[in-house]
């Protein structure tokens, strides 16, 4: 038996962080899903599993329920097993599985919206969908029931969806799925969904291969599908990683500080990136205790080169940093600003232990009145962060520099 394994497309993502660009990573999934089913038909696979979440939700709009079939119309030589995830669980009339484009489905393509069994060319595909988003019960503990009555020689593979259970790093309602879930059922090989990176457990028996599509910079494992190969009964699978990934998702800093040293890096970075902007989603980030005129010179100088890139986010980091000639020019030009300024380093040095320097500390607010003022607008001192006290100096500073033009 060979077969594709995947999970978690989720089909129908806003990306709202990215505005008008959103819709090109919901393009640029659908891309990826046309290539992971080429990767199947040329491998010649005799099923393509998508292991829960091909959708974001239940609720996604039509158009995206019409692109998948579509793409789906276009392998009728692939069989398509489709199961049911937490973000778009089999919950009954309501959910997406019920709409008439799932109705009466083409011959290659099997939706389990009930735990069950399917042979493929002498093989079983055993499926426990998702009927809930939320659950503590070990949704492949149902594998080891549909197991039972199967010839003994033949070939056994799983397929659910949920958390591996790994203390520490899973919720108890989460679908926990033990790591030797395979090897308990009787299986040759699990075929997993849920969380977004590649994981592999159970003597390679219980596969994850995370999101075919990357969806956030801090996966730094995503972006494949498993392609696997069970030989015989009791064969221990061979597991191959597929890259499919569309766009590539880049983290890139600037210290503004670092003056043009700094900016030669950066630029020559960006321009090595530029035959893939428009399949690179690029973070950048601006960091470093800087002047008010820095900043703005920074920034000026930024905006242009990241034009290119379409799908792009700025993350300032930067705090303000005065002088002490700055400081008491803005005390005696601006005194509320200058207070509050200091104020805010003050409760940064308080509540978050990250005083930033922006203006020097003398008169600024006290411990007591600080937590007077946080009591009286209802906020916990203990989930105040240093980005908070940050975005607040952000925004004083943007208003410093229009007060300025």
């Amino acid at each position: 038996m060979k077969f594709l394994h995947s999970a978690d497309w989720q089909m129908g993502a806003r990306f709202a962080q990215f505005g008008e660009c959103a819709g090109n990573l919901r393009q640029a999934r659908l891309t990826t899903l046309r290539r992971a089913l080429e990767a199947a038909r040329q491998r010649e696979a005799e099923a393509f599993i998508i292991a829960g979440d091909l959708f974001e939700h239940n609720q996604v709009d039509d158009s995206v329920v019409g692109a998948c079939m579509d793409i789906f119309g276009a392998f009728p030589d692939v069989p398509l097993l489709i199961l049911p995830g937490n973000h778009d669980p089999h919950t009954g009339p309501g959910s997406v599985w019920s709409r008439r484009r799932f109705g009466d489905l083409p011959g290659h393509i099997t939706v389990f919206r009930q735990p069950q069994k399917l042979e493929v060319n002498g093989a079983f595909f055993l499926a426990s969908p998702l009927q809930q988003k939320v659950s503590t019960v070990d949704p492949s503990l149902k594998l080891r029931e549909l197991a039972e009555d199967l010839p003994l020689d033949s070939v056994r593979i799983g397929i659910t969806h949920g958390a591996l259970a790994i203390p520490g790093k899973h919720q108890r309602n989460d679908f926990p799925i033990d790591l030797a879930a395979a090897t308990r059922a009787g299986l040759d090989c699990l075929a997993v969904g849920h969380w977004h990176e590649w994981q592999v457990y159970d003597n390679n028996r219980l596969i994850m291969p995370g999101t075919p599509e990357p969806d956030s910079f801090d996966q730094t494992d995503s972006g494949c599908v498993a392609f696997v190969e069970i030989t015989h009964r009791g064969a221990v699978p061979r597991v191959e990683r597929l890259p499919v990934a569309t766009m590539s998702w880049r983290t890139l800093e600037l210290d503004a500080l670092e003056g043009d040293a700094g900016r030669q890096v950066l630029a020559e970075r960006l321009a090595a990136l530029r035959p893939q902007a428009a399949t690179s989603v690029l973070r950048l980030r601006l960091r470093g205790a800087v002047s008010p005129q820095t900043l703005s010179e920074t920034r000026a100088w930024l905006m242009p080169r990241l034009e290119p890139f379409p799908t792009c986010q700025l993350v300032d980091h930067t705090t303000m940093s005065l002088s002490e000639v700055e400081w008491r020019h803005l005390q005696a030009t601006h005194p509320i600003l200058a207070e509050v300024l200091a104020d805010l380093d003050q409760m940064a040095t308080f509540f978050a232990g990250t005083p930033a320097g922006a203006a020097p500390g003398e008169h600024a607010i006290a411990l007591p009145d600080a937590q007077h003022l946080l009591a009286a607008a209802k906020i916990d001192p203990t989930s105040l962060l240093p980005a908070h006290f940050n975005l607040a100096r952000q925004l004083l500073l943007q208003g410093l520099q229009e007060v300025g033009s």
